[in-house]
């Protein structure tokens, strides 16, 4: 290997004279070239000495410029291999410029593909071997993170994998005073499970596990793209709790039923009556958004009422959620993670929740504000601009707010305001700061300490602890019984990494530069 690496940083090739286990003996691969080497064992060490080297080159080194014939997928992993230790997620395609940059030479994708999945297989076993320690790995976990939730189910009879379930102590902990959102409006990890396949009955496991694992019988809302089985599943296992659609997905299956049948100007409008239905925040404007869908398209309202309407709008499911950012952030998160071997892949999602759990405490320490930075720009954002508003008062917690020609009506003692979004986000809106102000209170009386820094902190109290595996088994002992791989069907050709997306959902959100909304460019 060390005459490879020789040959590829000077550009050249040789042939080989004789070549045993005792003696090696090469020249260059231009036959009027000088160039000579011979070698051979120094007693009976495995290391060879060098003997003779005529390291002159008459043919000028002059080899290929863009790539080597003595480079291989075994080179690649041996060139590559420290890279992949420090960096497990490290890419082909990464690889494929570093070795451009230090070694002068390019080497096709696939090479550098098969190089990496020579060192991920030394470094970490094949995939399928990765699940023999599945077992091992859960106890270990146990032991560091006592009171942690860990349930892995094999096939009894076949010992196939079927899926295997994390949640740690520490984020059950934190999700008594969180959300999967947390008061930064930040993602915040609660549980995640490998499953064999999306079906009802691996998200009935799912949700099992994860009641079991939850401190508390709180009321929860999910929110999810109705997947298969989760629709069915959620009321199953949590009747009493609440259950929210994905808008996107609902405007997209609109899209679909609108195909054919209107005129782009027409379904443009009835998109935009769809949008009323889900955003409107009081029920005042929400009957007046499906009397003008019915008005419109009868067939349309039809639709709407076909399509559970009170688990995508914020009148009927007032949570202040309608979007699935969240799963895709998470997605977006465990990207590289998902191309390791399971058991490296569970460890590393669990590593990136340690760390970030470290991050976000360090973070909130250095606050000095009473509200998380997002929560608290919203704040100062009302009360600049309740500045202009006039203000009648009706009694001592009842008041009348003016904004253009429109008025609304604000009550201190209920936490309501007509405009509709401090019942629906708990923070106040200018209308509810203006009449907090005139009645010469502190607006933070009124926003729900769910925001508050001292809660946020409070969530992230508890820390994941960390899993020691340099004394992990290898190769697992005899007596334990060893789990296979799922029994899914692989198909033909390279195994898709990136993410199916959901329905709705694009690459790529367009911003228009002149209106700076989402969805379309300027021209457009």
């Amino acid at each position: 290997m060390e005459l490879t690496n020789y040959a590829i940083t000077r550009g050249f090739n040789w042939k080989y004279l004789k070549n045993d286990n005792v003696r090696l003996t090469v020249r260059c691969y231009v036959d009027v070239c000088p160039w000579r080497l011979h070698a051979s064992v120094v007693h009976e060490d495995p290391e060879f000495a060098i003997k003779t080297l005529n390291n002159i080159h008459s043919c000028g080194c002059d080899i290929m410029s863009d790539g080597h014939p003595r480079t291989s997928k075994k080179w690649v992993a041996n060139a590559m291999k420290g890279k992949l230790v420090d960096k497990p997620t490290y890419r082909a395609s990464e690889m494929m410029r570093d070795i451009r940059r230090d070694y002068g030479i390019s080497i096709p994708y696939h090479q550098a593909w098969w190089g990496k999945e020579v060192v991920v297989s030394s470094l970490y076993g094949d995939f399928r071997t990765s699940y023999h320690m599945l077992n091992w790995y859960s106890e270990r976990a146990l032991q560091s993170n006592s009171g942690s939730v860990l349930s892995l189910e094999v096939d009894p009879e076949t010992q196939h994998f079927k899926h295997f379930f994390i949640c740690f102590q520490a984020s059950a902990y934190g999700f008594e005073v969180a959300s999967a959102l947390n008061g930064n409006n930040e993602l915040f990890t609660v549980a995640y499970s490998i499953a064999d396949s999306e079906t009802y009955d691996n998200w009935v496991w799912f949700l099992q596990n994860l009641k079991k694992a939850l401190l508390s019988d709180r009321r929860i809302a999910f929110l999810s793209d109705r997947g298969k089985g989760l629709k069915e599943a959620i009321p199953d296992i949590f009747p009493n709790d609440h259950h929210g659609y994905y808008f996107q997905h609902i405007m997209q299956n609109f899209n679909d039923q609108c195909a054919g049948k209107y005129a782009a100007p027409f379904k443009k409008l009835l998109r935009k009556i769809l949008q009323c239905i889900a955003y409107v925040v009081t029920e005042q404007e929400y009957q007046d958004a499906m009397l003008a869908m019915e008005i419109n398209s009868a067939d349309a309202k039809e639709w709407v009422l076909r399509n559970d309407v009170d688990h995508w709008s914020h009148v009927r499911f007032p949570f202040g959620e309608l979007y699935s950012s969240l799963a895709e952030s998470f997605n977006n998160w465990i990207h590289d993670a998902r191309s390791l071997p399971i058991l490296q892949m569970v460890d590393k999602i669990r590593v990136q929740m340690m760390e970030m759990t470290a991050k976000r405490k360090i973070d909130a320490a250095l606050w000095d504000t009473p509200y998380c930075p997002k929560v608290q720009k919203i704040i100062e954002k009302n009360l600049q601009e309740r500045r202009s508003l006039p203000i009648c008062h009706s009694d001592g917690i009842k008041f009348e707010v003016i904004e253009s020609i429109k008025t609304y009506a604000v009550d201190l003692h209920l936490q309501t305001c007509s405009y509709g979004h401090w019942q629906l986000v708990k923070i106040p809106c200018k209308h509810a700061c203006a009449a907090i102000g005139s009645n010469k209170e502190a607006v933070s009386q009124y926003v729900s300490a769910f925001y508050s820094t001292e809660v946020y902190m409070a969530a992230y109290e508890r820390n994941i602890q960390p899993i020691p595996t340099f004394d992990m088994p290898d190769p697992p002992q005899p007596s334990n019984i060893l789990i296979k791989p799922p029994t899914t069907k692989r198909l033909p050709g390279r195994l898709r990494k990136r993410r199916i997306h959901s329905r709705g959902e694009v690459d790529h959100a367009y911003i228009c530069s002149r209106c700076k909304q989402i969805g379309h460019n300027r021209r457009t």
